[in-house]
């Protein structure tokens, strides 16, 4: 694997502002990923108004096939991500189908743009509908999700998302919703139990978005930090700010031991650098944004130093299934697995079991079998859902070592 390039500061606060697609780059579909029926390669790429098909059959998809629909955010402010995605959920398909399919037939993806944005997003969901699909997966980020889960329930799609905010189990409960990721209830709890148990941590700054995402772990992290009266100072931070100068140096003035940060992808990178230059020089413990490489490759190793962090997936994770997934990944796209592709992989495998358990692909039957996967192995953790459809039940823990995500311990944590 090529040594990472270290990225300037202009670039990492570049990304950070609302413009930042134009400081990102995305990659040609594999070749076996064509377009649908009818749109040019530059109509499939406006967000949220047109879809591709892992073959030609698009539109109307024949019904000798199995037809799932992919949404991730192709462009946007992250385009690696839908593209991870994307690489991820049709690397399981294949691997499906040239083992002869699921039922005798073919899985075939759709794959719709979401855009990184609500309105996108709920566009894409309408589009993968239409095409009379018998599954979604994705979106992945929170308010996404949290967007379009309503329409997938009217439509009576399962949808499985990657999107973790609590908000998604607390105050919905959509039977066609399957989480496939650790929420943040697991995930924000095992940052604090591990900042106050492992790292000794008696006064700890919380750091975080005040969207979705960053909000729903703060709630968890409060909780848990109050319950066991550990002392915490806490500040926020908007999504596209440029600056977290003011709000960092209050953590410092007040003597945090320890930081916890939840925050999306441009935002820790910019967050890192503001760290290390204004010398909050304390234990971090990261959302798992940091985790991948699309966002610590925005950063000097030296800005994380001392940074440690939560996530599902990394892929210096020794484990058997883990390694054979890197592999297998790295020689089909010369590129190493992260999160957003190993979620996606394992979205298309919860479906494959659950088809073939169900016998169909009608929906009912479908929706059954899936509340009855049973401890299913995948590369992010066994697939077991709970009663709000929570299928994952685990975190990991890494240190950031030379920019790279290092694996230290994989944690379950009890519903």
């Amino acid at each position: 694997m090529e040594k990472k390039r270290y990225l300037s500061i202009t670039l990492a606060m570049c990304l950070a502002l609302s413009a930042l697609a134009g400081c990102g780059g995305g990659q040609t579909p594999q070749p076996s990923q064509t377009q649908a029926a009818g749109n040019t390669k530059e109509e499939s790429q406006q967000a949220g108004t047109a879809g591709e098909s892992s073959n030609d059959t698009a539109e109307g998809a024949s019904r000798e096939t199995i037809l799932i629909g992919v949404s991730g955010s192709i462009t946007g402010a992250a385009p690696i991500n839908g593209l991870r995605t994307k690489q991820g959920a049709q690397m399981a398909a294949d691997e499906i189908n040239e083992a002869g399919g699921v039922l005798g037939r073919q899985i075939e993806l759709f794959v719709a743009d979401d855009g990184g944005a609500q309105d996108t997003a709920i566009n894409a969901a309408n589009l993968i509908i239409s095409q009379d699909v018998v599954a979604q997966v994705g979106p992945n980020l929170s308010g996404m999700a949290l967007a379009v889960e309503g329409l997938l329930s009217q439509a009576k799609v399962p949808m499985l998302t990657g999107a973790t905010s609590p908000k998604l189990v607390t105050t919905i409960d959509n039977p066609y919703l399957f989480r496939i990721r650790a929420a943040d209830t697991v995930q924000a709890k095992l940052a604090a139990t591990y900042a106050t148990q492992n790292l000794g941590c008696r006064k700890l700054g919380l750091f975080t978005n005040s969207n979705d995402y960053g909000s729903g772990a703060l709630n968890v992290i409060q909780e848990y930090l109050d319950g066991i009266g550990t002392a915490y100072v806490a500040e926020a931070h908007n999504t596209g700010d440029t600056d977290m100068t003011s709000q960092i140096l209050k953590l410092k003035d007040a003597g945090v031991d320890g930081v916890i940060i939840w925050t999306d992808d441009a935002e820790t990178a910019l967050a890192a650098r503001q760290f290390h230059d204004l010398g909050l020089d304390v234990p971090i413990i990261g959302s798992p944004s940091i985790s991948t490489p699309q966002v610590s490759g925005l950063c000097q190793p030296q800005w994380l130093d001392n940074w440690y962090c939560v996530t599902d997936f990394t892929a210096s994770n020794t484990s058997d299934h883990v390694t054979k997934f890197v592999k297998d990944f790295e020689a089909k796209y010369n590129e190493t697995p992260e999160l957003y592709a190993a979620t996606y992989y394992g979205s298309i495998y919860i479906l494959k079991d659950a088809i073939e358990r169900a016998g169909t692909t009608e929906s009912d039957a479908l929706l059954k079998a899936l509340n009855e996967t049973d401890n299913l192995q995948g590369v992010v953790g066994k697939y077991k859902p709970n009663t709000m459809r929570e299928m994952v039940h685990e975190g990991i823990i890494c240190k950031l070592e030379d920019g790279t995500a290092v694996y230290l311990d994989s944690i379950t944590v009890e519903d």
